[in-house]
């Protein structure tokens, strides 16, 4: 059952592709978007790629974390329950 909720809750593909078509409305998003592609561009050149992918992937493991700790507590989910879940 934890596992089903976890699905529903945090990897279900029709909450990221909502997600996805809401932030391409946001004002900014675009040039924010150009930003950091340039800057992670200018990185990756600098440290190369290898060194770049695995800290890219460890921040978005990090921050992870943080997104589902909040869309919790916006689902008004209880900490034991979230913690239960082994999320």
């Amino acid at each position: 059952m934890q596992d089903l909720l976890a699905e529903l809750l945090w990897r279900s593909e029709e909450i990221a592709e909502s997600a996805e078509r809401l932030r391409q409305t946001l004002p900014g998003f675009q040039e924010t978007e150009e930003s950091y592609d340039a800057l992670a561009e200018q990185i990756c050149s600098i440290v190369g790629l290898d060194l770049y992918d695995r800290y890219f992937t460890q921040l978005m493991r990090f921050t992870d974390y943080e997104r589902q700790a909040y869309y919790s507590l916006g689902l008004g989910l209880r900490e034991e329950i979230v913690r239960e879940m082994g999320v």
